[in-house]
């Protein structure tokens, strides 16, 4: 997910570079050219989820992980020596496409091999180090020299397939494909497990209380080979019409579109670009940056405390604070628009951003991706991982393309104003619709979708258990 924040990262510092004519740039790109860069990523984004689902069902995360980190390598090699708009295009597509695998597979991989305790931190986690990965571009990118800067990021995505190649494949996927055996070793393996009966009996129970399906319900010391069955891509879309799966599909797409109609995506891509026309009083690039830290660090606030807050107060907070904050900025924008003198205040739009940084990172940017690994099933995460990155790759595109067109037409207060109000109606959708599932099993948290009383259902959990 670093390497995924470095694909975003890379657009925020270099397309002032980029449209400058600096001598150090390969070519010189108009505008709507910056546009296209930033928007193509996008598209290659939407591409990638349904080769990760389809490569993540088939020959498992682990493997599809590295697939992505094969696209950062060769997207980065071809920007590395491009020396045309069309050479950038085409890698842009092809780091997109690594982006879209990363955010489909990321999550299952997550939430197979985490602990109920520590789950929604280990999924805030994947927000926080894409921005870990973009504070670490901004934070080189204006001191090197372009190819310096992409030679860097391509030594990133190598040193994951180095490191990572390592690590076990979950061990739901492999108990699924009746590898009972690797599958115990692998939960040993995360657990710190180092007897193999006690790493069996450990697998027994995590897989008794997470299966989401009797049917599928496995047991080690079954003598049988059991394997689930290869569901077909129409199996497992008609499966994600089941009321429970398409209330969580509902749920996440909601959060998704809070997202992207925050303005958050765009706002980051053209942040640079945006501090240098405005007349903040400190360089762009520091601005930047510091905007960049304090996401990060909100976003390890969250980390830190969504297991004791829980995932629908922090959700809560943080919709609410993004509307606020980007209200703030609208109203300065339109300000400033009309001639009024802002410079007492020139400052304002520097640390509004900041601010909302904190309130957007705390929830809305870090526990949607959670949530995706807690909400659906083993069965159908796949195709819903798909699903939800295909329609954030549409919105993603329609607000970033038309964030430029809007803001010259109708002013940048137009387009903050929207953002707001957008906010504000993820709110209200949070306090009704979100639920919480803060150390719930994956049977509890279907319960708690079919409107029963999840208390009631792990009670009857741990009398099977103990029988």
């Amino acid at each position: 997910m670093v390497a995924v924040g470095t694909v975003y990262g890379w657009t925020t510092t270099s397309l002032s570079r980029l449209t400058s004519g600096d001598p150090d740039v390969p070519v010189k790109l108009t505008d709507d050219e910056c546009s296209w860069i930033v928007s193509l990523t996008v598209i290659g984004s939407m591409i990638g989820p349904f080769l990760g689902a389809w490569f993540a069902d088939r020959f498992g995360r682990k493997r599809c992980l590295i697939l992505s980190s094969v696209f950062y390598i060769i997207g980065w090699i071809i920007v590395l020596v491009a020396r045309s708009v069309v050479a950038l295009y085409v890698a842009r597509v092809i780091l997109g496409i690594g982006v879209g695998i990363s955010y489909t597979a990321n999550p299952m991989y997550i939430s197979e091999v985490a602990d109920v305790n520590i789950r929604g931190a280990l999924g805030t986690l994947i927000a926080v180090n894409v921005f870990t990965g973009s504070l670490f571009t901004c934070s080189i990118g204006p001191w090197v020299s372009y190819r310096v800067l992409v030679g860097v990021l391509l030594t990133i995505p190598i040193l994951f397939v180095v490191s990572f190649v390592w690590f076990p494949e979950t061990p739901h996927f492999l108990a699924a494909r009746g590898k009972k055996t690797e599958a115990a070793k692998s939960l040993g393996f995360f657990k710190g497990i180092h007897d193999s009966t006690e790493a069996k009996r450990e697998l027994y129970l995590v897989l008794r209380l997470s299966s989401d399906n009797q049917k599928n319900r496995l047991s080690v010391n079954s003598t049988q080979n059991t394997t689930i069955d290869k569901h077909t891509w129409l199996v497992r879309l008609k499966t994600m019409w089941l009321p429970t799966n398409l209330k969580a599909l509902k749920i996440v797409l909601g959060l998704i579109a809070a997202q992207q109609l925050s303005g958050n995506f765009s706002t980051m891509q053209y942040l640079q670009v945006l501090f240098e026309k405005s007349a903040i009083g400190i360089d762009p690039k520091i601005a930047t940056i510091l905007v960049l830290v304090v996401g990060l660090v909100s976003g390890g606030l969250a980390t830190a405390t969504v297991e004791g807050a829980g995932r629908r107060p922090l959700l809560i907070l943080s919709s609410l604070g993004s509307f606020v904050t980007l209200a703030v900025l609208a109203i300065y924008l339109m300000l400033e628009a009309r001639g009024v003198d802002v410079s007492a205040v020139n400052y304002l739009s520097v640390v509004d951003v900041i601010v909302f940084q904190i309130a957007y990172q705390i929830g809305l940017g870090t526990l949607t991706n959670a949530l995706i690994g807690e909400l659906f099933p083993g069965e159908v995460k796949g195709t819903a991982g798909a699903i939800v990155t295909v329609f954030d790759g549409i919105l993603g595109f329609t607000v970033s393309k038309l964030y430029q067109v809007i803001g010259d037409s109708f002013g940048s207060h137009t387009v903050y104003l929207f953002f707001s109000v957008s906010c504000f109606l993820a709110f209200l959708m949070v306090v009704f619709f979100v639920p919480e599932t803060k150390g719930r099993t994956y049977n509890e948290i279907q319960v708690l979708l079919s409107g029963g009383n999840p208390t009631n259902k792990r009670v009857e959990e741990d009398e099977d258990v103990l029988a």
